[in-house]
């Protein structure tokens, strides 16, 4: 089950970045908004695959689960880091945009 939730993860984290470059392609919003909207989905994220982690956890094997809580977290920091690459490339692409308009 910790198969499938991971990889409904990248599968989530993949349609995400793509969702963000395309509507940056079609719509010309910024990608720091598309930044800012992947941190803000971190903690949602990143709470809910620990919360699923613990829900399908074998209590039967004697453990007390706090793994499922470290597998949560490192998704969530995952998805985190996710957005500030997305945010800083924002800022990047602004900063070059606003240089070459000075030109």
């Amino acid at each position: 089950m910790e198969g499938l939730i991971l990889t409904l993860f990248i599968i989530v984290i993949i349609s995400l970045n793509v969702a963000s470059f395309i509507f940056f392609k079609k719509w010309k919003p910024s990608l720091i908004i598309a930044g800012f909207v992947m941190i803000i989905f971190a903690p949602v994220l990143g709470f809910s695959s620990g919360a699923l982690f613990l829900r399908f956890y074998d209590w039967d094997s004697g453990g007390t689960g706090e793994g499922a809580g470290y597998g949560g977290a490192f998704l969530g920091l995952i998805t985190l880091v996710n957005g500030i690459l997305i945010l800083l490339i924002g800022i990047v692409m602004l900063i070059i945009r606003v240089i070459a308009k000075r030109r």
